[in-house]
């Protein structure tokens, strides 16, 4: 058992995010509150209902703001990626309930809005604790996306791995009629021409074009595995080993590839992507 308390634990450290869930829930809980009118709430007239609601909203982000966004902010050593495990999770949970109920309970006590009962505390800590649970179900679909995210990168860079500049692969006609065999790495740029597609490439060093009917999303299906093979236009796909140089103008970027005597546009949406990839 102790052993599994050691347990590394993801400690959430995107604030951002977190301020996003924060104000999410707090919304959340104050109109569950309003409208559910659970605990006995309806006992509330409207002013009342609509007061304790947002103040329970308010308490609810100003609690979850100062655990979740400042003390991380500001106690970084003890809130380490590296250091956290599920013992230090689960108290740290425990703590955002008490933290969060003793907030419900001070403004409970002290406003007079009723009087406090040992049953009323139980309802402050459930409240609390419908809170943060929220909190433990939003976060832990953040990281199970995250993960799945990064094992998805993961298994195409081992696809990438196996896939060798000096592949070989059959360029054929949709009509099988034609084909060409060519490496990869010689492949300089595919260009979409109506119902064909104009292939590019180096035989010896010199360039050369075969014209082949099939579609530009055919071929860069055929090329989705090598990295250094990228659509940068809805009409060209390109080697990235190729180019040149980029040139900017008042209609947009264009790039000069190596062994080519024309420019290849970029469109603006695949213009960041191609920053990542240079």
């Amino acid at each position: 058992m102790l052993e599994f308390f050691k347990k590394p634990y993801p400690f959430n450290n995107d604030l951002i995010h977190n301020a996003k869930i924060i104000f999410f829930i707090s919304i959340v809980l104050g109109g569950f509150l309003f409208f559910f009118e659970p605990f006995n709430f309806n006992e509330f007239n409207l002013k009342e209902k609509l007061t304790v609601s947002s103040v329970i909203s308010l308490i609810t982000f100003a609690g979850l703001s100062f655990n979740m966004i400042v003390m991380p902010s500001y106690l970084r050593n003890v809130f380490s990626v590296k250091k956290w495990n599920v013992f230090k999770e689960i108290l740290w949970n425990m703590w955002l309930i008490i933290f969060t109920a003793a907030g419900y309970f001070l403004y409970f006590r002290f406003n007079f809005v009723f009087e406090i009962k040992p049953y009323d505390i139980v309802k402050i800590v459930l409240i609390s604790f419908f809170a943060v649970s929220v909190l433990v179900v939003l976060n832990q679909n953040r990281l199970v996306k995250l993960n799945l995210n990064d094992a998805l990168e993961l298994n195409r860079k081992l696809i990438s791995e196996f896939n060798s500049e000096e592949d070989e692969l059959f360029f054929e006609s949709e009509n099988k009629k034609d084909s060409i065999k060519l490496t990869v790495k010689n492949i300089i740029s595919v260009k979409s021409a109506g119902n064909y597609v104009e292939i590019y490439y180096l035989e010896k060093g010199k360039t050369k074009k075969h014209l082949i009917r099939n579609t530009l999303k055919n071929i860069e299906d055929l090329l989705n595995n090598y990295d250094f093979i990228f659509r940068c236009h809805r009409t060209f796909l390109i080697n990235t080993k190729f180019i040149e140089k980029a040139e900017g103008d008042s209609q947009g970027i264009n790039l000069f590839l190596k062994n080519l005597d024309f420019k290849v546009p970029v469109s603006r949406t695949y213009i960041n992507k191609l920053k990542e990839i240079l």
